[in-house]
């Protein structure tokens, strides 16, 4: 079952959105349906996107291993309208399979969802993760509200 909480928080900077939110999923798929749901809402995507990220996290899952696990779902595809990123902090963690290791799977509370142009999508990628890379990044969006979290992502991303 798909449940979003109303904690939900924009954010503009450079062009790009930036959606930070709070919600439920019992599996990956749920999570990345919330997070194009609420793009879509946002006109940054159409109803394709959703699809599009399932398929690619199927050939190419987004679980990275790290000290706090995280998700970075994400395609290229026709279905973006207007770069953003949604982040999902869900309540309890989901599986994803990991990007380095297909056949095993991380837990994870943290999804980032990018829909972003692809002349742009590799650079933003880059960008993101080395944001996480900061062990004290995600410590801290498990306090900070959805608001902060959207400004923060704004600030350091855009």
């Amino acid at each position: 079952m798909v449940t979003q909480s109303v904690d939900t928080a924009e954010c503009e900077a450079g062009g790009k959105l930036f959606v930070a939110l709070k919600g439920s999923a019992s599996t990956s798929e749920e999570a990345i349906r919330i997070c194009a749901n609420t793009l879509q809402a946002n006109g940054c995507v159409t109803e394709k996107f959703a699809d599009d990220c399932l398929n690619r996290e199927k050939e190419y899952p987004t679980g990275i291993c790290c000290e706090t696990p995280v998700a970075l779902p994400h395609c290229q595809s026709d279905a973006i309208r207007r770069d953003a990123l949604c982040y999902l902090r869900l309540d309890e963690p989901v599986s994803f399979y990991r990007m380095d290791d297909p056949e095993d799977a991380v837990m994870t509370r943290h999804v980032f969802n990018l829909a972003i142009a692809p002349g742009q999508h590799l650079e933003f990628l880059t960008k993101t993760i080395r944001l996480l890379q900061d062990n004290t990044v995600l410590d801290r969006f498990t306090t900070m509200t959805s608001n902060q979290i959207a400004s923060y992502l704004a600030e350091h991303l855009a």
